[in-house]
Formats: C-alpha cells, structure tokens, sequence
C-alpha cells in the first residue's frame, strides 16, 4: 500500500521516509531536469540535488500549498543553476538580445507538417543552445508564462520571447533535417 503524501512529508521531517519519497517523486523530477539541463548524468545530479533541497527546506513547506508543484519548483531552479555553472557567464542568456522578427505563419505550418516521435524530439531539445533550451523547457513543458520565466532567470521579458523564438525555430530546423 503506498503511503499518502501527507504521511511521506510527515515521515521526512522525522529523518525515516526519505526513500519512499524519492521512489514517489523521482518520476516527476527527472524528466523535468533532463528537459532543462539536456543531459541524463547531469540531470540525475541535478534530480539528486533536487531531493537533498527538498529534504533540508521540508520544514519550510505548509500544507495549503501543493506539494507537487512545491517539488516542481525547485527542481526548475536546480536544473537552471546547472545550466547557470556549465555556461561562461558572458554566454549565459543574454539581456540586450534583439527582438527575432515573427514569421508565425511560417513556423505554424512548417510544424504541422513535421511528424514527430518523443525521442527525436527529446534528441533534437538536448542540441538546442542551453539558453534557449531553458527557456523552451519552461514554456512548452513547466507550463510557466514569458513574464514567470523572466522572473526566474532574471532577465528582461524581451530577452525571454527572443529566446524562446531562437530555440522554437532551431528546434523546428533540427527536426526538419532528422
């Protein structure tokens, strides 16, 4: 029988479930590190430093608040500060990036006819530059909007839609030639 997670939470602050807290939520964490770091050992060690935040902040987590959005959010933060260490700080994202002109249009239809699998999507993410890779894993897959993710990274929103536009259409190009 598995345990509630009131019950995991209850057993972790008294240092003797953390185990079963891993097995329950590591499903959750790892995908959400793989997306954001783009490499599967570096994104155990940021799943696993995920975990040890959790595990030390537990006391700081109320019951009003869901839990599993609680995990989503630090995993976010800890998959980003990997990204933050690999890069040399002048190439990490930018905050004066030109504004990428919008052809919508073009990309809405250059998606559509794409057929795509997970894997030659989840291979094509992990060859976008880690800047817009961040920025794409947060949108399309974390749920967060510009604004939340400008917020995150802490640079301008501007900065965030450019980004976002570089990596959705490096993306659509590495698909395309898959």
């Amino acid at each position: 029988m598995e345990d509630s997670v009131q019950e995991l939470i209850a057993g972790c602050r008294k240092r003797h479930r953390q185990l079963a807290m891993y097995r329950r939520f590591a499903p959750l964490v790892y995908p959400i590190c793989l997306r954001i770091v783009g490499h599967s050992e570096e994104a155990e060690e940021a799943m696993q430093d995920t975990f040890l935040k959790l595990f030390e902040k537990l006391d700081q987590y109320h019951d009003e608040l869901c839990f599993e959005a609680w995990i989503r959010r630090i995993a976010v933060r800890t998959a980003i500060d990997y990204v933050r260490r690999r890069l040399p700080e002048e190439e990490l994202i930018e905050e004066a990036l030109p504004d990428v002109p919008d052809d919508e249009e073009e990309l809405r239809e250059q998606e559509e006819q794409t057929l795509l699998t997970v894997a030659s999507v989840r291979n094509a993410l992990e060859k976008v530059p880690a800047q817009a890779r961040v920025v794409l894993s947060l949108y399309l897959f974390e749920g967060y909007d510009m604004e939340e993710i400008s917020q995150i990274l802490k640079i301008q929103p501007s900065s965030v839609r450019s980004q976002y536009l570089r990596g959705k259409r490096r993306l659509i190009e590495l698909l395309q030639n898959r």
